[in-house]
């Protein structure tokens, strides 16, 4: 459910979108109010195991700046599956392919003129060049993408990762009907098919790129520009894995920076605090600045009616 915003910033609007399949995903707008229209649009895609409440304040701000953004949640998760989890439906192939684009093309349809852009946390990041429809975007925003292979795991999650991958999940997932992690303080709580399928992922040094026989291809043909951003200080993954996944674009332009805090005058930032309080007066205007660059430039580029 939607919060009140503080005075002054944007209001979500719960949007219901239906997917190909038949299945009803949970979104929110985040407008820039009546009296202007957007320079662009963004959808934020989460990172496995958070819901779309954690990336308000980013989505707010964002509107505040002119930027419709959109949240929401996929299938099995949060707003999109508001009750027990026991046999919550949702793999990874079916977050990306049917729930994340059936966003993007809903948004697409809402306003053509306006530009495109997602932004993918993590595993929203990693799949965005199998979705079907990403010839929609304009161009993709990456916070802390990279490769969840156990190689290229900082030291602290490789020690815990066996014992996450070959006795918690083979072992919980048939006794809860779904992956408990919020209980555990692991992850989150996510559903059986997505946690299993994403233990294939790691479980492959390659992590998707060697899991999904079409993946390294959609890579490489793949053609949306992309900035991204990864963090000295990530606790869950290396610099390694990030490179790893953005060298795989061949043929998109891709400015891909890794920051340590003290290069933005922060303390910490690691796998999630690029969405936190703090952020605004820091990282969320070196994507402000991309997307408008982006934006200006197909304005440019497009011809004018006299």
């Amino acid at each position: 459910m939607a919060g009140a915003a503080p005075a002054g910033q944007s209001v979500p609007v719960p949007v219901p979108v239906e997917t190909g399949d038949g299945m009803r995903i949970a979104a929110l707008r985040f407008d820039v109010g009546a009296s202007r229209a957007p320079r662009a649009r963004l959808v934020v895609a989460p990172a496995m195991g958070i819901h779309q409440g954690f990336y308000q304040a980013f989505a707010r701000w964002l509107a505040g700046q002119g930027i419709e953004a959109w949240t929401f949640d996929y299938r099995g998760t949060g707003a999109s599956w508001p009750r027990p989890m026991r046999g919550a439906p949702g793999t990874l192939d079916l977050w990306c392919r049917q729930d994340y684009d059936a966003v993007l093309r809903h948004v697409a349809a809402l306003q053509p003129a306006a530009p495109l852009f997602a932004l993918g946390h993590s595993f929203g990041g990693q799949c965005a060049p199998l979705l079907p429809s990403r010839h929609l975007l304009a161009g993709l925003v990456n916070i802390t993408v990279g490769s969840g292979a156990m190689r290229h795991n900082t030291a602290p999650t490789r020690r815990r990762a066996p014992l996450l991958w070959y006795v918690l999940v083979p072992l919980l997932c048939p006794l809860f009907g779904y992956f408990p992690g919020a209980r555990l303080g692991v992850i989150g709580d996510v559903p059986t098919g997505a946690m299993r399928q994403w233990r294939r992922w790691c479980l492959s040094p390659d992590y998707l790129l060697g899991a999904e026989p079409d993946a390294r291809a959609a890579y490489a043909s793949a053609t949306y520009p992309v900035f991204s951003l990864s963090f000295a200080d990530d606790e869950l993954l290396l610099p390694a894995g990030s490179d790893m996944i953005h060298a795989a674009y061949r043929l998109a332009d891709v400015d891909y920076r890794v920051l340590a805090p003290g290069d933005v005058g922060m303390a910490r930032i690691g796998h999630v605090g690029f969405f936190r309080a703090g952020s605004e007066a820091t990282l969320w205007p070196l994507v402000l600045g991309w997307l408008d660059a982006r934006a200006a430039g197909l304005a440019a580029a497009s011809p004018v009616s006299i």
